[in-house]
């Protein structure tokens, strides 16, 4: 009779935990074991962030304002590639069960691509997104400043820059196109021309209803604005077909965010980021900050560096800028995105910016100035563009695929 007592009363204490054990083990993802180390919920330094958003930091704010949200969102990402690869970039794109990011994002091929591909630095800026939003936002406007004082940031046919109140914006020039920049972050931010270093432009895309958001720079904020606005939201909104659109909707208004991507594993990735920001604060002699620790700022804008800081900057820093091989020393896991990438993107950068060094010498930029108009001419021939993805008539509902494991 103890005996059976015993028993019951363990069989009862195991069914009252269990309850509890299951809501530990649905609070992280199946396949693999996690640790707090190993999941993205430590917080980048300044210097870090710098890293992680440099290749996307001159992006038009409309766009930014897609990917930085659409990164936390890393299984739809790999699933509008696929889709889009597959039928194409107008293939009811609207009707898929994605988030109202991806959704905009896939309709620029080049950069949906490019946040599939670069997997680890994508989850790392979702993570940064989520955790650290107002540094992110601060980040981007440090990067801002150093390409406007190295005089690589300025208005053109493609984008109109506007500084005001210490704030740098990036608004699509003409009301229907906007286009995607194509640089060298290690150019754009460090060397003033017309040495190297230039932003160049592809073919134009459409502005569309899914660019829906912008960026609140004082707010330090990504917000929806649902095409009521000044500026080039007014300039824009004669020429888009809001009527029964999937992204015009009070539902948009709060900015949805993927808070499981904190859950990813990129312990790796985060340590040779880590890696990249001290061997470069070594070379230059300086303190790296901690993660999370304020920039000093001035007129509620990041302060950028002197120019005393800036001259002792490029000179020492001629072998590694963020991560990037200059003088192609360091292995391809040392150059590319924020310190990711690959020998095909070393190879890219140095073409580009052979490129820009050979067509610079044929131009005479004139100094920036505080609230820059857009000139007549090109800065440099477009990019090639990209050959479009074979037509397949879409789905109306697509089968289920296989998420990234």
């Amino acid at each position: 009779m103890k005996n059976m007592l015993l028993t019951l009363c363990a069989a009862l204490l195991v069914l009252g935990l269990a309850p509890d054990q299951a809501v530990r083990a649905d609070s992280y993802p199946t396949g693999g074991s996690y640790t707090v180390g190993q999941t993205g919920n430590e917080l980048f330094s300044a210097e870090e962030l710098e890293d992680l958003l440099a290749p996307i930091a001159l992006y038009p704010d409309p766009l930014l304002a897609q990917v930085l949200p659409a990164a936390t969102f890393i299984e739809q990402i790999d699933e509008a590639a696929r889709y889009v690869k597959q039928y194409g970039k107008t293939a009811r794109i609207d009707d898929q069960p994605w988030d109202v990011s991806v959704k905009a994002v896939a309709y620029y091929p080049g950069v949906l691509f490019m946040m599939d591909q670069k997997y680890d630095w994508t989850v790392s800026l979702g993570q940064a997104f989520v955790n650290q939003p107002e540094d992110v936002m601060d980040a981007v406007q440090r990067l801002r400043a150093e390409a406007w004082e190295m005089g690589n940031l300025a208005s053109t046919p493609q984008q109109q820059v506007l500084v005001e109140d210490g704030v740098i914006s990036i608004v699509p020039a003409e009301p229907e196109v906007i286009y995607v920049p194509v640089y060298d972050p290690l150019a754009v931010y460090v060397e003033s021309p017309p040495v190297y270093g230039f932003i160049t432009f592809g073919i134009g895309f459409p502005i569309g209803a899914w660019l829906n958001r912008d960026c609140d720079w004082h707010g330090h904020r990504v917000y929806y604005h649902g095409w009521r606005g000044t500026g080039w939201i007014g300039r824009a909104r004669p020429h888009i077909q809001v009527r029964n659109s999937v992204y015009i909707d009070n539902i948009h208004s709060v900015v949805s965010i993927n808070r499981r991507v904190v859950q990813r594993a990129t312990a790796t990735y985060r340590e040779e980021l880590r890696h990249n920001v001290q061997n470069r604060s070594e070379r230059l002699g300086r303190t790296v900050s901690s993660p999370g620790n304020k920039v000093e700022t001035r007129g509620g804008a990041p302060r950028p560096a002197s120019a005393g800081d800036r001259s002792q900057e490029s000179s020492d820093s001629k072998d590694v800028y963020r991560g990037r091989d200059v003088r192609k020393e360091l292995p391809a896991s040392r150059t590319g995105y924020g310190g990711y990438g690959s020998s095909r993107d070393a190879s890219t950068y140095r073409e580009r910016g052979q490129t820009s060094r050979e067509n610079m010498r044929q131009v005479n930029r004139p100094a920036p100035v505080e609230r820059p108009a857009i000139p007549g001419g090109r800065q440099t021939a477009p990019a090639p563009a990209m050959q479009p993805a074979p037509h397949v008539s879409a789905p109306s509902n697509p089968g289920g695929r296989g998420q990234r494991r």
